[in-house]
């Protein structure tokens, strides 16, 4: 018997920056292996995919990250004002098309969706999607379609939105959608992350999902909206993973996904990084989505090294403890410190160190951004420089409201971090770029426009 197809589409990025930090659509990975056990055939087409055959000669750094090739196009009419060009990020957009038309057809699509601001490339990928294939059912996840779901069912011509993890509701819509049932029975359980890696053209690194969620409910974090329970996969499983893809692919480098992979880090993080170290030894570790300082003892920090942690970045967002003591009590001042003094001893030295710092907030002073770089300079970190984004139904937004002088509330365009929504007046592009060139002058490092780009 034929196995239906599936068209996972990952789409474009919109926007008037962009950059390839350790980014894959482990989302729709994970759906990949769940197709397969629930009987049907998934394909992959992803419009960020830098090792397409239409990318010729874009430089790709041996650990991954690199630049998205972009097309120039017209801005949103409410982005009119902004004196920055506007591109399409990812595959040209005839090529993608083209592609479309060569597959076999496929009896349902899915797309998925990241930032609410660039919600005009996923409406354009689904339009694209529903021209070349009418009789395919669209559905629509991921993080726009779980934070946005009202704008997305108004606007998007997609057939159905699925907001949350789409592993639970996978095989239920599909059958609502195509009638077909599936032709096994599969658990939903939250802890089965395993990616179909094989449906990328290439697997330069392994993106790493251990748990799922965060237990702290920080207010300007979306982590809470989009999964409602923080879950973790038994540490073996996840060193097999790492082992398979070591077997599979060769792969040297790890992007880890997790939003709280050092919470309660002795009876998870801890065995995980040992086991490899022992297991497959000469591996790096990059951790682009942030760790918990107050996770890292001495401990922690030398399995780390051991494990071969190469790219550290904590978030602290602020050296200000009442600010912590606002928006959740995830770490303060104290916890930082020592965690940078643990790091240290274990042989990481500050370029290793980075350390996210939030800017634009509301209600932030230039004062302060400057008092929490030099706190993070001063204790032997890298600062890192994180525009603030607001997020619809976090404990923030109801602030974001009231300091932004844009209409957040009506249109998600407006959420860009670019834009600085709502950044007091004396914190604006220029203070922070020079902010950063002052950063890699202090750490002497080359200010590049990569530099920026990671910064």
């Amino acid at each position: 018997m034929t196995r239906p197809i599936a068209l996972l589409f990952n789409p474009w990025i919109y926007d008037f920056a962009a950059y390839d930090l350790w980014a894959r659509p482990l989302g729709l990975l994970v759906l990949g292996a769940r197709l397969r056990k629930l009987g049907w055939e998934p394909m992959l087409l992803d419009c960020l995919d830098r090792d397409h055959t239409s990318m010729g000669s874009l430089k790709i750094k041996p650990t991954g990250q690199g630049r998205f090739p972009k097309t120039h196009i017209p801005k949103p009419e409410a982005l009119r004002h902004v004196p920055r060009r506007y591109s399409r990020y990812g595959l040209d957009w005839e090529e993608v098309k083209r592609e479309l038309q060569s597959l076999p057809r496929p009896r349902a699509v899915l797309v998925t969706s990241l930032m609410t601001y660039w919600y005009p490339a996923v409406h354009d990928a689904v339009r694209l999607l529903k021209e070349v294939f009418p009789d395919a059912p669209a559905l629509l996840g991921g993080v726009y379609a779980t934070l946005l779901s009202d704008h997305a069912r108004k606007l998007c011509p997609a057939d159905a939105i699925i907001p949350g993890p789409g592993e639970p509701t996978l095989s239920q819509a599909l059958y609502e959608h195509t009638g077909l049932k599936p032709q096994n029975e599969v658990e939903t359980s939250a802890l089965e992350f395993s990616p179909a890696l094989d449906l990328m053209r290439s697997v330069r690194f392994l993106p790493l999902l251990t748990s799922r969620g965060c237990p702290f409910r920080c207010a300007y974090c979306a982590s809470a909206k989009l999964v409602d329970r923080f879950v973790r996969r038994p540490p073996d499983r996840v060193v097999a993973e790492i082992e398979q893809a070591w077997l599979s692919y060769g792969v040297t480098d790890i992007a880890l996904y997790d939003d709280a992979f050092l919470v309660d880090p002795h009876r998870h993080a801890l065995p995980i990084l040992r086991m490899v170290a022992q297991k497959v030894p000469g591996m790096r570790w990059h951790a682009p989505n942030g760790l918990h300082c107050s996770g890292i003892d001495a401990k922690i920090a030398r399995a780390m090294r051991e494990a071969g942690f190469t790219t550290i970045r904590i978030g602290f967002e602020s050296s200000s403890d009442p600010f912590h003591q606002r928006t959740g009590g995830k770490t303060s001042r104290q916890s930082f410190l020592a965690a940078v003094k643990h790091l240290q001893e274990a042989g990481f030295d500050a370029r290793s160190i980075g350390a996210y710092l939030m800017v634009g907030l509301p209600g932030q002073t230039r004062d302060q951004i400057e008092e929490d770089v030099e706190f993070v300079l001063q204790a032997g970190a890298l600062p890192k420089l994180a525009e603030y984004s607001p997020i619809p139904g976090t404990a923030l937004w109801e602030s974001a409201l009231k300091h932004s002088p844009y209409p957040i509330e009506r249109e998600p365009l407006f959420h860009n971090c670019s834009l600085l929504p709502t950044a007091g007046s004396d914190v604006d592009l220029g203070f922070l770029q020079r902010t950063r060139t002052r950063i890699s002058d202090h750490m002497g490092m080359r200010h590049s426009a990569d530099s920026l780009s990671e910064a």
